[in-house]
């Protein structure tokens, strides 16, 4: 617990830093920071020692985030290439665990790409309000949907993939989340349906961001994807939630929804 407490006191600044003051570019080269992490946590989830394999799925990783972060119109042609290239990648072994492991590789890719959403929020209209508002819902979120588990779950949410996870928590972190989100929009002088959409997208599709983390978890028999958080466990632990809420919030955003 106390390493947990540290590391939540270290670490909470720099992200109201990097929202609030840090220039948006700045903050693009934070999120490619915690891309390459997350990247690599998910290339060790599986125990095989780091390989030519794994080096070259990085490889294909690390140019199509940039694309992603900082060139959009190119990122589509970026995605084909990588496409391409992991095709080629299997066309060197036709044997069946191979070709599991590279497609494994590449989902990776695809997932971790999610994060470059949370970039995209904070450079349109109200960026900085409306990623605040989501990460204040999806910490609210998380927190009552952790307690009410804890003291009031009585029905497994998802048995296989989350045992400790229930129904009656995951209504509580979408209630109290939309909840706080809503009252952070009305203090920040947004309107407060704005808070209440983002509230509502980024709780339940955090849900499932958590659980298709924990899917890859069980699989590899694995607590945490990393100790590189101390108390906390890794960057994909951490951001489970968001790599799917950001996405969401993000299309609202560009859907004018809000």
């Amino acid at each position: 617990m106390t390493k947990r407490i540290l590391s939540a006191v270290i670490l909470i600044p720099i992200v109201i830093w990097l929202v609030f003051f840090a220039k948006k570019e700045l903050f693009g080269v934070a999120i490619l920071f915690v891309n390459f992490t997350a990247y690599l946590e998910w290339l060790n989830m599986d125990g095989v020692r780091f390989n030519t394999q794994k080096a070259l799925y990085f490889s294909l990783n690390a140019p199509f985030i940039f694309m992603m972060l900082f060139d959009r119109q190119l990122a589509v042609y970026a995605l084909f290439a990588v496409f391409i290239f992991h095709l080629v990648i299997n066309f060197s072994s036709i044997k069946k665990n191979k070709m599991l492991q590279n497609y494994y590789y590449f989902l990776g890719i695809i997932y971790t790409a999610l994060y470059t959403f949370l970039y995209f929020i904070i450079i349109e209209q109200n960026g900085r309000v409306n990623l605040t508002i989501l990460l204040v819902s999806i910490w609210a979120g998380d927190s009552f949907a952790y307690l009410c588990g804890k003291y009031f779950g009585k029905h497994k949410l998802s048995k296989q993939i989350s045992p400790k996870k229930t129904i009656e928590g995951a209504v509580c972190g979408i209630f109290f989340g939309t909840f706080f989100a809503s009252l952070f929009a009305y203090f920040a002088k947004l309107p407060i349906e704005n808070g209440f959409l983002i509230g509502i997208a980024a709780n339940i599709s955090g849900i499932f961001g958590d659980l298709s983390e924990s899917v890859i978890k069980r699989a590899f028999n694995k607590k945490d994807s990393s100790n590189i958080i101390p108390g906390h466990g890794g960057v994909l632990d951490r951001l489970d939630s968001l790599a799917f809420s950001g996405f969401f919030v993000y299309m609202m955003v560009l859907w004018k929804i809000l």
